[in-house]
């Protein structure tokens, strides 16, 4: 049980398995990168559960990764050619 995608590639938001409730912002896709791909880069930034924020916590961890998305993308790009 965890936190889960539900959507589809244009729109998609987080929902807990647990509990069958739906968190957070709605994602939609971006720049070439679906909204499934853009929960999971959000993700792996925040590296922890963001079932452990409040709404508005969660909120301004959004706003944060927003900031740096681009960056966050290109960097990836760049460790995956390394690999």
């Amino acid at each position: 049980m965890g936190v889960r995608i539900i959507g589809d590639d244009e729109t998609a938001v987080m929902y807990c398995s647990t509990t069958d409730w739906a968190f957070g912002p709605v994602f939609s896709d971006k720049d070439e990168h679906s909204a499934f791909e853009r929960i999971e880069s959000f993700l792996r930034w925040l590296r922890v559960d963001p079932r452990e924020f409040d709404e508005v916590d969660l909120s301004m961890k959004y706003t944060e990764w927003l900031s740096q998305e681009k960056t966050q993308w290109m960097v990836e790009a760049e460790k995956e050619t390394e690999e």
